[in-house]
């Protein structure tokens, strides 16, 4: 997995930096499919993260916390075009060039999640394919391989966030980096305080796991999601635009929502992934909730 995570680097460079006007062929229109790339609002935004865009998103379409435009861009590609689930969605030719690598890469990414799923399911007292069952990449879901380019920051106005503080919707991310820039929510801040930021160090040879909300829904608040977001990368490393590669894993569409273990109970038990991600979705574009680290009352901190 790790020479394919090197493939993808190069290649996702290449790709990442194909001219304008051919990754304009290949964004969507939200207003039209509701799949759409993500347009100049937070709102619309997090409907986009949860529905899963499989395109190019640009540079500069969302908003940051300062009401400035963003500074990244990503590629998506959805697992079930390429594991066969439904008909591959269009791409480029540069792309397609390269499916062989992103099938493998992602096919071992699966392995990893079901790994940590069993693992949780063991931990928290549950059979140990309880999560993992939710999960099939056999399944329809908004699971995807996405490619992400920040920008270098090479002037002081550059030196501000580049993607938005933001909980993943899914269960697990697996991301790869070499550049910093990443940042997490300091356990108990609150995402308005300034200094509550920890940076991330990429570490040679591993991946950055982080759980999402699905899971915390799953476990009753006995897991956390936490927030993160993409920041101008420490030091020299500034000068440099910044590459990352992740698999962005979701419950299959028809999964149950219902809480597996924990307490509380809720009406979101009653809803299938889907019908979830999209009522949290609406929920976010009302403003109804404050975006901040998601429950985590059995987690240790490492």
């Amino acid at each position: 997995m790790i020479k394919e995570v090197d493939e993808l680097f190069k290649a996702g460079k290449d790709i990442m930096n194909l001219p304008e006007e051919v990754k304009d062929r290949f964004q969507h229109d939200i207003p039209r499919n509701f799949l759409g790339y993500v347009p100049s609002s937070f709102a619309l935004y997090v409907i986009a993260l949860v529905l899963i865009a499989n395109s190019f998103k640009p540079c500069g379409l969302v908003r940051t916390e300062t009401n400035e435009p963003d500074r990244f861009e990503w590629l998506n590609v959805g697992q079930d075009g390429l594991l066969g689930n439904s008909p591959l969605q269009p791409l480029p030719d540069l792309v397609h060039e390269h499916l062989p690598v992103f099938k493998s890469f992602l096919k071992h990414g699966q392995s990893i999640v079901s790994l940590i799923n069993t693992t949780l399911a063991r931990q928290l007292g549950l059979p140990q394919e309880t999560f993992a069952s939710c999960q099939s990449p056999s399944k329809a879901s908004g699971t995807v391989v996405r490619l992400i380019k920040a920008y270098a920051s090479p002037k002081h106005e550059d030196l501000r966030t580049s993607m938005i503080h933001h909980t993943d919707f899914g269960t697990i991310t697996l991301l790869a980096n070499v550049l910093g820039g990443l940042q997490i929510l300091a356990p108990g801040k609150a995402a308005t305080d300034k200094d509550a930021r920890l940076y991330v160090r990429p570490q040679p040879g591993c991946l950055i796991v982080t759980l999402s909300d699905a899971m915390v829904q799953w476990t009753g608040g006995l897991l956390r999601s936490n927030v993160h977001r993409i920041n101008f990368a420490p030091g020299q490393q500034r000068f440099v635009g910044r590459y990352s590669l992740a698999i962005l894993a979701r419950p299959e569409r028809e999964a149950s929502m219902r809480r597996m273990t924990g307490e509380g109970d809720s009406e979101d038990g009653d809803l299938t992934a889907w019908e979830w991600e999209v009522q949290k979705a609406m929920t976010l574009k009302r403003g109804d909730v404050e975006m901040e680290s998601k429950d985590g009352n059995m987690m240790v901190e490492s």
